[in-house]
């Protein structure tokens, strides 16, 4: 069984994401994307992912959010804290969750979460320094 993800994010970025990554694979596996709103609180979307974890059998989960420390990641943290089967990750963006989606079915949330920690320091570049390093390799070989 797949890897069951929840995709928590400020205003419409997890659904937008969710949306994204289909566009590239078509269907995936369990993703469900929760959206916090002004007026909303973290004690809110803790409901909103127990909502969706209640959702399927008892099994381990990977929560991914937006930003380290913002509402949706205290929610998560907060779940985590009481439930170990529970992994939380930070930072989520498209190539991340193309991760997933291409994860979930081999990985466990554990292994997802390691993964994804490998995957998002090497998916952030700059394009001088790339450049750069091309420039040095191919100096380095003459």
């Amino acid at each position: 069984m797949p890897t069951p993800i929840i995709l928590c994010a400020h205003g419409e970025l997890s659904a937008a994401l969710l949306d994204s990554v289909q566009m590239v694979y078509g269907a995936t596996g369990p993703i469900y994307p929760l959206a916090f709103r002004q007026g909303q609180n973290a004690e809110d979307i803790v409901h909103a992912m127990q909502h969706c974890i209640a959702q399927l059998p008892p099994q381990p989960w990977l929560i991914a959010v937006d930003l380290f420390g913002g509402s949706p990641y205290n929610a998560a943290a907060a779940l985590a804290q009481q439930d170990p089967t529970l992994e939380v990750v930070t930072g989520i963006s498209l190539p991340l969750c193309l991760e997933i989606a291409d994860n979930q079915h081999d990985m466990s949330a554990t292994q997802l979460a390691a993964h994804l920690l490998e995957v998002g320091k090497a998916s952030v570049c700059s394009l001088r320094a790339l450049q750069q390093n091309l420039e040095q390799e191919e100096a380095d070989f003459l």
